[in-house]
């Protein structure tokens, strides 16, 4: 409950993509307990989409056009998508200057030369705060080159910047960004908002041990991994054990489909190549056994915070939220990364032990994580006004 004798704080935040919709409305609730009044510049809902953020908190503004304009050739889409968000970006200056909201939250930069631009032009009127989701330019996955270049440029121009892990901050420090700049706010436990299936469905299962890795496909997840690891296991464990991969992918399919065929996976591995309804993710994480992570690469995991409510075991590598937050043999076991050995000898084990996960541990609540940020907000306006103001000019 917000208390009435705190001012508000307006704040525009920025995730134009709505890359993280989930995270997005939980952070939300929070900042609204905590006396902040948050503001969303998002793209439009999409067919089919939820509506996460309260859409009355939502100023949809970017990729108006061309978001999903499905008709236009493939390399001709980009080209567009990329001038509707530089046009974005100017309507979004042009808000600011308007509505002087007291600080400017960027949660992502999707184009961080252009986005680096804007966020100098911002903060010559109001402070702006940037959340660095991954500290290593989308997670090292393949990307335009326009998107690499200047990947750094926009955390410089912020004047305070988010992570989430002790380590992303470490990162940021080796790569010459002042320690007083970055500050650690962490991710809060994500939830399904869907009833939960019946014991009946989750009774009607494969009965052998379910692996599941779930949540977009991209490279840096560590499928590669997953299909050599499994290969690795004897033909008496491998008989005992199903893999669910479950996501829309964002990465070139075929060669690990002909790795999965060469290897004679097919009856053990099931993608299920598609974005998963919520009604699917929960009946999924209910007849799951263990979910698994070994990712190449990663700063903070919405989908772990996401499974980690299941109370399930888990696999993962030792980077990231994993090293910092998984309990060793309690939650699960944390491998090298990249070490197809030691992941192999991980599933094993699981399918072997048929361990428990824990329950999870009293995580940080979304009202402690608004006030976190909103003190952050505070610190940040009082420094903006500073550098503002005449006697810091002279």
């Amino acid at each position: 409950m917000t208390d009435p004798y705190v001012k508000p704080i307006e704040s525009l935040l920025v995730d134009p993509s709505l890359f993280t919709a989930p995270y997005d409305a939980a952070l939300t609730a929070g900042l609204v307990a905590a006396g902040v009044e948050p503001t969303w510049a998002t793209r439009p809902q999409r067919q089919n989409d939820r509506q996460e953020i309260p859409v009355e908190r939502v100023d949809a503004f970017f990729y108006r056009r061309v978001d999903e304009a499905l008709s236009l050739p493939r390399k001709l889409r980009a080209v567009a998508k990329g001038l509707s968000h530089i046009a974005g970006l100017c309507v979004l200056v042009a808000r600011v200057i308007a509505r002087k909201p007291d600080v400017v939250h960027f949660q992502w930069t999707v184009v961080p030369p252009v986005d680096g631009i804007a966020i100098a032009l911002i903060r010559l009127f109001r402070p702006v705060v940037l959340t660095v989701h991954d500290t290593v330019a989308f997670n090292g996955e393949r990307i335009s080159w326009f998107q690499n270049l200047g990947f750094d440029w926009p955390i410089r121009q912020a004047d305070r910047l988010i992570v989430h892990t002790r380590t992303g901050r470490q990162t940021l420090i080796d790569r010459g960004v002042p320690a007083d700049k970055v500050a650690v706010i962490p991710h809060g436990p994500l939830r399904l908002h869907v009833t939960p299936p019946t014991p009946e469905a989750i009774a009607d299962r494969d009965p052998r041990w379910t692996f599941v890795l779930f949540g977009e496909i991209k490279p840096y997840k560590g499928l590669d991994l997953l299909v050599e690891a499994l290969a690795a296991l004897p033909a008496a464990t491998r008989l005992k054990t199903r893999l669910v991969v479950a996501g829309r992918p964002r990465m070139d399919m075929a060669p690990i489909e002909a790795r999965i065929a060469e290897l004679d996976l097919g009856s053990v591995i099931e993608i299920r190549a598609r974005r998963q309804s919520e009604e699917e993710m929960a009946l999924l994480f209910a007849q799951a056994d263990c979910f698994v992570f070994p990712y190449h690469q990663i700063d903070a995991s919405g989908v772990y915070f996401l499974t980690k409510a299941f109370s399930k075991w888990m696999i993962a590598s030792r980077v990231g939220i994993f090293a910092e937050d998984m309990r060793e043999e309690i939650d699960g076991r944390l491998i090298p990364v990249g070490d197809v050995a030691a992941l192999a000898e991980a599933l094993g084990h699981a399918i072997e032990a048929r361990p428990s996960g824990a329950l999870p541990q009293a995580s940080d609540s979304w009202t402690a994580i608004g006030h976190q940020t909103r003190a952050l907000y505070e610190s940040t306006m009082q420094s903006h006004a500073r550098r503002l103001s005449p006697s810091a000019r002279t």
